[in-house]
């Protein structure tokens, strides 16, 4: 009985595996035109979007430069200098400075201190 249920059980999965298809993968070299613009459009797109928000605009126009012109100088920049510039963007701090952090952890580390090493 067993045998009987061993070979039916491997003819169907002999069938089946006959029956699915097959697909080969292909490998081959790409160009590096092909990755690049994506990084760099994403780039721009990067600092583009920070050109849109309003407080960058009015910074812009406090300073006396229209921000369509500041569009019209980023879509000018270099792959590199645009690069350069989204990374600059993403590695700000989130908030007006980081000074708050700072005072922080010298409050930490005094009051640690004086924990300690009163007597």
């Amino acid at each position: 009985m067993k045998s009987v249920w061993t070979r039916t059980i491997c003819r169907l999965l002999v069938a089946l595996m006959i029956w699915t298809p097959f697909h080969l993968a292909q490998a081959g070299m790409i160009a590096t035109e092909q990755v690049a613009p994506a990084a760099t459009q994403a780039d721009r797109g990067a600092v583009l979007a920070y050109l849109n928000r309003s407080e960058v605009a009015s910074q812009l126009q406090a300073l006396g430069i229209d921000p369509s012109t500041a569009k019209d100088r980023v879509a000018a920049l270099s792959d590199q200098e645009a690069h350069g510039l989204a990374l600059r963007i993403q590695t700000m701090p989130a908030g007006a400075s980081d000074a708050g952090g700072w005072l922080l952890l010298i409050v930490v580390v005094a009051a640690v201190w004086w924990f300690f090493f009163r007597k």
